[in-house]
């Protein structure tokens, strides 16, 4: 038996993860908030494994999980869930790319401070 196709495999993988991407971005099941870490290793794990860049793929699922938490048409849960999980790709990214371009990061810091903020009190 060959080694697996390596094309093969990425479109499954990102095909999964523009699932979760959805189901996230669209509170498909709300009551799973599960969904939302899933996503994020998902994408971690795709990173590891170099079938996307790590710092692409850490910037798309900041900026989801922020669009998701500041969605006033979402579940206010969800959108609190949502805003918390996000400090997992922008810890990642002040590490990744604080260096290279620190206010790029603070912008970020200010973009999800700023979403916190606004997210009324249950």
């Amino acid at each position: 038996m060959g080694a697996p196709d390596t094309s093969l495999q990425l479109a499954h993988a990102l095909d999964a993860w523009q699932r979760l991407d959805l189901r996230v971005r669209l509170a498909l099941y709300p009551e799973r908030p599960c969904a939302i870490g899933c996503y994020v290793a998902m994408g971690r794990h795709m990173a590891r494994r170099g079938l996307v860049d790590e710092v692409e793929a850490e910037l798309r699922m900041f900026r989801l999980l922020l669009q998701s938490g500041t969605d006033l048409a979402l579940p206010w849960a969800w959108r609190q869930h949502c805003l918390s999980f996000a400090t997992h790709p922008l810890a990642r990214l002040a590490l990744l790319h604080g260096e290279v371009d620190p206010d790029a990061v603070l912008a970020l810091q200010s973009r999800w401070e700023l979403a916190r903020q606004q997210l009324p009190a249950a």
